[in-house]
């Protein structure tokens, strides 16, 4: 039976500027760091996880945390070695393109993920057709390692086509 997303992954070229921004624009805290960036002997060669997971064999994993995000999934950060080079997502690439975060104001979300240093896209702007209501608002920036982020608030709920079978998951306030 699946309960939901535990977690997302993000490998980034700094990891220290990932955690600080997700701590200081998102409120995340650090759980742990299963390989320490300041500590070189706990890195793992990629010829050990590459069974695991497809890690590259020629990389090594310099530095991994785990974050808490409010009320949603956590947040894994990966920085590898050599660096990966951060790419800004785009909705029009294939695979994982962004994740949207839950947040009761949507302003003041918006300007602290700006303060430090995301560039925040034209908005809020109002949701439309099924997510539309009375302040239902989302509004996407790009952090400055590249991670695409929704900010979304949907306060008057959704509307559902017929014959859906569940309602969308929005975390608790």
């Amino acid at each position: 039976m699946i309960r939901g997303i535990e977690h997302i992954g993000i490998t980034v070229s700094d990891l220290a500027q990932a955690e600080q921004f997700f701590i200081n624009a998102l409120g995340a805290s650090v759980l742990y760091r299963l390989v320490p960036p300041e500590d070189k002997s706990q890195s793992i060669d990629g010829k050990e996880m590459r069974y695991l997971n497809g890690f590259p064999a020629q990389m090594k994993l310099t530095a991994l945390s785990m974050l808490r995000l409010a009320n949603g999934a956590n947040v894994e950060l990966f920085q590898t070695e050599p660096a990966v080079r951060d790419v800004a997502a785009t909705p029009g690439q294939p695979g994982l393109t962004h994740f949207s975060v839950y947040v009761d104001d949507i302003h003041a979300a918006g300007e602290k993920m700006q303060a430090e240093g995301a560039k925040m896209f034209e908005g809020p702007s109002d949701c439309f057709r099924q997510e539309e209501g009375s302040g239902n608002q989302t509004w996407f920036g790009m952090t400055p390692f590249g991670v695409l982020i929704e900010l979304i608030s949907l306060p008057s709920g959704i509307r559902y086509d017929a014959g859906a079978d569940d309602t969308r998951w929005l975390p608790a306030s």
